[in-house]
């Protein structure tokens, strides 16, 4: 009887014991992801400015170049890449023009979105950002991925404030859903990669991958990867091949972001405003004042059809690049910037700011 009663208190004492040992590790990982949070504040050097534009809506902008004369050159990153997406860019553009770049709400330094992450939304912020800072057009326009699509917008929404626009690999509306509806499982997988990514960033545990990843050995950040299989090894390759082309000194920062909860829930936003983006943007207007060029990295198929960015539109082609255009051939960017910016002419008089309306 004693015995039986000894084995029976044993086994309700180990549940006890394990729940309190994962009550404690989950208590440490969010002290440990607190003071990360803490150390990342203090320890990086923010070269930039946040910049008010109401409702709550602070969006961290970077400046570099002359201001003098010729259009500025603003800078627009692809999905869930930020301002440093573009330092080598921007550093070698400022030596002749004065450059933007900018992260959108929801990522980098930038304040949470307060609406929909559709290019329309996305573009008005960036308006009333460069206005606010006193920033005047003539603008030339730069975007990456979903960037070409908000620098499309912005062209189309504010034309007199555009000198040119070039999109690098932009987003093919007909490959997304609604159009195509066979990648919905793509975008489905996604959001549900971020909820995870969310969760295991509030304890901590998204903090050390990354570090390990970006910053150390990769041993725990590999465990994970290998315990997410083919699709994630993939994933992760493809991210580190990215990462790997951009200067080593943004990798702390890049940690730091991918670090943080809020990194999530602005990709989440992102995700989530897929559908309403390719609505907004499938059959819009042709841009028909401004020159646009589209680059064409080596492994996709030609556009074809121009007809939908504008009559003044051309493509080329980028041979030894993929996706990341500026990333994979930053000499073929930067030279075609500056060769619009000298057609739009190099001493293109400022334009008075216009009158600021509220975007929201």
């Amino acid at each position: 009887m004693i015995l039986t009663l000894s084995i029976s208190s044993t086994l309700i004492a180990i549940p006890a014991a394990v729940a309190a040992l994962v009550a404690l590790l989950v208590l440490s990982g969010f002290l440990y992801q607190w003071i990360g949070g803490l150390v990342d504040r203090k320890r990086l050097q923010v070269p930039g400015r946040l910049v008010d534009i109401g409702d709550g809506r602070r969006l961290y902008i970077v400046e570099k170049g002359p201001t003098q004369q010729g259009p500025t050159v603003v800078f627009e990153s692809g999905f869930a890449a930020t301002s440093l997406n573009w330092l080598h860019i921007q550093d070698a553009v400022a030596e002749h023009l004065h450059t933007v770049a900018y992260d959108r709400c929801g990522l980098g330094w930038s304040s949470a979105p307060v609406s929909d992450r559709t290019p329309t939304q996305v573009a008005a912020e960036l308006r009333a950002t460069l206005l606010t800072a006193g920033i005047q057009p003539p603008y030339i326009l730069v975007g990456h991925s979903f960037g070409g699509l908000v620098m499309q917008r912005f062209a189309l929404d504010y034309p007199a404030e555009t000198a040119g626009v070039l999109l690098l690999d932009p987003m093919r509306t007909d490959e997304w859903p609604p159009v195509n509806a066979a990648r919905l499982a793509t975008v489905t997988r996604a959001q549900r990669l971020t909820r995870i990514g969310l969760h295991c960033s509030r304890i901590g545990i998204t903090r050390l991958a990354v570090r390990s990843h970006l910053c150390r050995s990769a041993k725990f950040s590999g465990f994970l990867i290998r315990r997410a299989g083919s699709k994630g090894e993939y994933l992760a390759g493809r991210l580190h091949s990215e990462i790997g082309k951009m200067p080593p000194q943004v990798r702390p920062s890049i940690a730091a972001h991918w670090s943080a909860p809020r990194f999530y829930r602005g990709l989440l936003a992102h995700l989530n405003a897929v559908h309403a983006t390719v609505v907004e943007m499938h059959e819009t207007e042709p841009i028909r004042e401004t020159p646009v060029v589209v680059v064409t990295p080596g492994d996709s198929t030609p556009i074809g059809s121009l007809s939908k960015y504008g009559p003044r539109s051309r493509e080329m082609f980028a041979e030894r690049s993929r996706h990341w255009v500026h990333l994979d051939d930053p000499e073929l960017v930067i030279r075609t910037i500056l060769e619009m910016a000298n057609e739009a002419g190099s001493q293109t008089p400022r334009r008075a700011v216009p009158e600021l309306s509220t975007a929201r």
